[in-house]
Formats: C-alpha cells, structure tokens, sequence
C-alpha cells in the first residue's frame, strides 16, 4: 500500500509541477511611428482662373500666364525622400513650365519650418526652367526629416503658339516620395 502511496503521490508532484510549469504569461508591446507627409501648394489670394488678355498674371506678347506659388513640404522620414512634379493640359497647345525664381534659387526652411535638409535639386531641374510631363519628374531630391520646407518656382502655363478664343486648363501635382 505505501508503494501506491508513493507513486501517487510522485505523480500528483509530477502534474503540480506540470501545471506550474505551464502558469506563464507574455504580452507584446508594440510602437507603431507612422510616416506622415504632406504637401502644398501655397497660390496665397492670386485667382486660379485668369483672362489672358486682360490679366497682369499673363503676356500676350510671349504666350504664357505665370502664378508664383510656395510649394510647402513636410516629411519626418529620416532616409532620402523626393519632391516630384507632373502636369496634364486640355489641350497640347499648351504646357507647363517651372522656372526658379532668383530671389529663391534653392529649396529652403522657411522661418515657420524646421529641420535642416530641404534637400537640393534634381538633375533634371538643374537649369532655370523644367516643361512638366504627365509622368512624375524629379524636383527636390535628398530631403530628410522636417516639416514645412519650401521652394517658390513660377507656374508658367506657356501656349506654343496664339491660342484660339476658348477655356484652357492645366493641372499641376506635387508629389512626396521615396527616393
């Protein structure tokens, strides 16, 4: 009788220790940091919709109206980003022309921003003017974590030759993205 005892009681010692070793508990914490970006294009009070002969904002001598906008762009991405452009027309009779601005030769932390890499030109926007295409093309390039950096082209909608009486339009989109 003892021998049952103690197998018994060896096994009741076995399941206790079992059911202990089994009394766990785990929990995972997570910290999500998402990526936040925005982008804006900044035309202040100036109207969007002009009449070309009559509007300060357009030469009918050289065929173009001109808007002076702030494109205003944030990232808190530590790793390269880039600033794109495209634009699309009604009409193929007109395009779409960036051209720097003297008094803002390259891209800047305005004194409302913060960080310190606005980063610098593309390759491609290396001149004083760019003609947008309806496919992304680089702008800014190596631009790192900051809110409210900045560049002030001119928006130049250019006619390739005297527009005939009608309603044009051209939509320009900038674009945040990894570089």
């Amino acid at each position: 009788m003892q021998n049952i005892w103690r197998i018994l009681s060896a096994a009741a010692l076995l399941l206790a220790g079992l059911a202990l070793a089994d009394a766990q508990d785990s929990k995972t914490f997570t910290v999500t940091v998402s990526g936040v970006e925005s982008v804006q294009i900044d035309t202040g009070n100036v109207p969007l919709t002009v009449d070309y002969a009559t509007s300060s904002q357009c030469s009918v001598v050289d065929r173009f109206c001109a808007w002076y906008p702030t494109i205003i762009y944030s990232t808190n991405y530590t790793t390269n980003r880039k600033l794109v452009a495209k634009a699309s027309t009604s009409d193929p009779i007109l395009s779409v022309v960036l051209e720097k601005q003297a008094g803002y030769p390259d891209p800047f932390v305005p004194n409302w921003g913060s960080g310190s890499t606005p980063g610098t030109w593309a390759p491609g926007f290396s001149g004083n003017s760019l003609t947008l295409t309806t496919t992304d093309q680089d702008i800014v390039i190596g631009i790192q974590n900051g809110s409210n950096y900045a560049i002030a082209p001119i928006i130049k909608l250019v006619f390739a030759s005297n527009p005939p009486q009608g309603s044009y339009t051209a939509t320009v989109t900038f674009t945040i993205m990894a570089q």
